[in-house]
């Protein structure tokens, strides 16, 4: 069972300090538009529209306003399933001289597509955000051939529990992305989820869960808060002077709180073997979302949060649920030039959907007596 539909390699070429500091070239998440498919079971071949665009939130302090090439790879998330027929190993997305070796459809199906290089410069609003994007997605024949037994899968096993496993589960397609700027390079992963869609009779009924079986959307951040305190762990005073305030190091506190859709932690079915039965059964889920907290200077503690609390190490501040985190400014010799930073929030769901907004201060020395 796939319960992490999103995997994400953070790269660079520089020492990072703190995670959530970004000193360099880093990819911070990767988005899917849209996030998942539903493939009908009965007739995957009528799922058309099988292409999503894919951007990227990539971010480079060290050298703004350069251009930033992009090149990648993508590939049916069947790794495990080509080592065990072709006793092969491979990469994430493997070379011809593996997937030659399963018989039509799969060798084409199985196939690597090297995706077309690019170039993209900063954001108009930014001179270190990138918003580079590529387009990806299994073919409708693909989806026929992976969600649909046949004599052709029976011959080979690990294909025909492959098959299995995707009507249950889900099935994904990965896509590897390298990025560069200079000599510069940083890397990302991100998956593109084909869910099976559910026939009525195993859609639970009486449950907080939709009637019907709705594909997932990205969770929508709606504003990046900053305030001054924390009173009963609940910010406060927000900085409303102006679309750019400016902190004084050594004087001012922040704290960063994000805003979001309530609507973004979704109700929705999941299939789950039990483990006492062996029986697949759907279970009715909700979302958590998790938000990261980053910074172009200066470090954020705690790194993450959550939209629930964890029953083992959070407790609630006054009966409500902490998002917000603490801005801790750089050391005076780390300030930008320009005396700006960037903040981003990232917010994940838990079925491979992303969002993330930014906000921008200044930072001024300590005031002098």
């Amino acid at each position: 069972m796939k319960l992490s539909v999103v995997a994400l390699a953070l790269g660079g070429c520089g020492d990072l300090d703190d995670i959530t500091t970004v000193k360099d070239l880093r990819v911070l998440a990767v988005k899917s538009e849209p996030p998942g498919f539903l493939v009908p079971l009965d007739h995957p071949e009528m799922l058309t529209n099988t292409t999503a665009t894919l951007t990227a939130l990539v971010v480079d302090p060290k050298k703004p306003l350069d251009i930033l090439t992009l090149t990648g790879e993508a590939c049916p998330d069947y790794v495990d399933t080509i080592t065990a027929a072709s006793g092969q190993s491979s990469k994430l997305c493997p070379s011809r001289a593996v997937t030659d070796q399963f018989p039509s459809p799969y060798d084409q199906d199985l196939a690597t597509t090297q995706l077309p290089p690019g170039t993209t410069v900063p954001m108009l609003n930014s001179a270190i955000e990138y918003d580079p994007q590529v387009v990806y997605g299994l073919t409708p024949g693909q989806l026929t051939d992976f969600f649909t037994t046949s004599a052709q899968s029976a011959m080979f096993q690990p294909i025909n529990q492959a098959i299995l496993y995707n009507r249950d589960f889900s099935m994904d397609a990965i896509v590897s992305l390298t990025f560069n700027i200079g000599d510069e390079t940083a890397s990302a992963l991100k998956r593109v989820v084909y869910w099976p869609l559910l026939p009525p009779e195993l859609v639970p009924a009486g449950t907080d869960c939709p009637a019907t079986q709705v594909a997932n959307t990205n969770p929508v951040l709606t504003d990046v808060g900053l305030f001054r305190h924390r009173i009963d762990g609940i910010p406060t005073d927000p900085w409303n002077d102006g679309t750019m305030p400016t902190l004084t190091i050594g004087t001012d506190d922040l704290y960063v709180q994000p805003a979001f859709d309530a609507t973004s932690a979704e109700h929705y079915f999941l299939r789950v073997k039990n483990a006492e039965t062996g029986l697949i059964e759907t279970q009715c889920r909700k979302e958590l979302l998790t938000f990261q907290f980053f910074a172009s200077a200066g470090t954020f503690s705690p790194e993450e949060r959550t939209s629930e609390l964890s029953p083992l190490f959070m407790t609630p501040d006054n009966g409500h649920i902490p998002i917000d985190s603490q801005y801790h400014m750089p050391k005076p010799a780390d300030i930008p030039a320009d005396g700006s930073v960037t903040v981003w929030i990232v917010v994940r769901d838990e079925r491979a959907g992303v969002g993330w907004m930014s906000r921008t201060f200044a930072l001024a020395p300590a005031l002098t007596p």
